[in-house]
């Protein structure tokens, strides 16, 4: 990825490697974060696990520890797959909006040279639409945020 990276940058006027040799950096703390991290859970597991052996049995306590996990393992999977149905339906909205809007659209650019062939059109929405034109134009504007 690096190799890729750095002709990116330099089209880009970035020094590359100013750029890699801060990415190597944060690698290498995020890593050690995780790994820390990862003893860290180990061990509170270890003392989870040795305080539910004196209270209710060596047997037990492992099954507890399993079923805890289990459960939070499959809360965060009913999130993740709620979340995602909440996005797909937004996305869904979001597309019939823009069909909608397409189609709207194609209705009036089709209808638009039968409107302006019609004699209605001509005798009423023509000068309609020029006394609204003319009133939006003679209007005062109203300027509320320089008051």
């Amino acid at each position: 990825m690096l190799a890729i990276l750095a002709p990116l940058l330099s089209l880009a006027g970035i020094e590359a490697a100013s750029v890699t040799a801060n990415l190597k950096r944060q690698t290498i703390v995020w890593g050690a974060i995780a790994a820390l991290g990862i003893v860290v859970v180990a061990f509170l597991l270890v003392a989870a696990n040795t305080a539910l052996s004196y209270v209710v049995g060596p047997v037990i306590a492992p099954l507890i520890i399993a079923v805890v996990a289990t459960l939070v393992a499959l809360t965060i999977f009913l999130v993740a797959h709620l979340q995602d149905n909440i996005a797909a339906r937004q996305a869904a909205e979001k597309q019939k909006k823009a069909e909608v809007t397409a189609l709207v659209t194609t209705a009036l650019l089709t209808a638009i040279p039968l409107i302006l062939r019609s004699p209605l059109f001509k005798e009423v929405g023509l000068p309609a639409g020029a006394a609204l034109a003319s009133a939006f134009l003679l209007k005062e504007p109203r300027d509320r945020h320089h008051k």
